[in-house]
């Protein structure tokens, strides 16, 4: 079992749809949420959360107040009691995005801009670098921001987060085949790649290769009542 979902960003969200929905997370996370900035920022946490409690709620028919999310060591999101069923979203730009596996997973989306392609001699490996450098020109942001969801899904599946350096594994991508090459004991992993529109890149990693062929798209309005519905403390 391997499901993705997108839900675009809302904008404008209704303050009391926001209220609501806050009051349904942690209080350490509702703390997080309401001290952003930038109000952008706090609807991408917001609804990522959601995204992710919906998707466990809704295979597990159980209410939102049950779920148990706790950390590992390096901060990746663990199901307490049901430590067989995986979780990972992640969110940038327009998009927010989540992936729910029996198996390891993890997911990444960036927003393309302009960007000091040198980063790469800092956190890629060197096949990577000379990969990277050999790319004409002209796509060779893509192809930087193409790795990079890889590489990112990569550590987020494999569970250690940043604490894994970004240049202890090689993902190479030749004539749409996807490569790893890694010492790391997380080796048996599958990865494919969508594309949410031409500003986007997404990249999902599991040890399942049954991906969905592409996303599965809900809107914000969707999500809300949806999630709304698996809370027993709203019956």
């Amino acid at each position: 079992m391997l499901e993705i979902y997108m839900t675009p960003l809302q904008h404008n969200m209704n303050p009391l749809h926001f209220e609501n929905l806050l009051r349904l997370l942690p209080l350490p996370k509702q703390d997080k949420i309401r001290k952003f900035a930038r109000r952008e920022d706090a609807y991408r946490s917001l609804i990522a959360d959601i995204l992710s409690r919906w998707l466990i709620c809704d295979y597990l028919g159980i209410a939102n107040e049950e779920l148990q999310i706790m950390q590992n060591a390096y901060g990746k999101p663990i199901l307490q009691g049901n430590e067989g069923l995986h979780f990972n979203h992640s969110h940038s730009g327009q998009w927010i995005v989540s992936a729910i596996s029996n198996a390891p997973v993890g997911i990444d989306i960036e927003q393309m801009s302009d960007i000091d392609l040198g980063i790469a001699d800092r956190f890629f490996s060197k096949q990577e670098v000379r990969d990277l450098r050999e790319i004409p020109l002209e796509v060779r942001s893509d192809y930087f921001f193409e790795l990079w969801t890889m590489k990112e899904s990569y550590i987020k599946a494999e569970g250690r987060g940043l604490s894994l350096p970004l240049s202890s594994f090689t993902v190479s991508k030749q004539h749409g085949h996807i490569q790893l090459d890694t010492e790391n004991s997380f080796q048996r992993c599958f990865f494919k790649q969508y594309t949410p529109d031409p500003l986007h890149k997404m990249a999902v990693c599991a040890q399942s290769a049954d991906f969905p062929e592409q996303p599965r798209f809900i809107d914000f309005d969707e999500l809300y009542r949806r999630f709304m519905r698996v809370n027993t403390t709203t019956q």
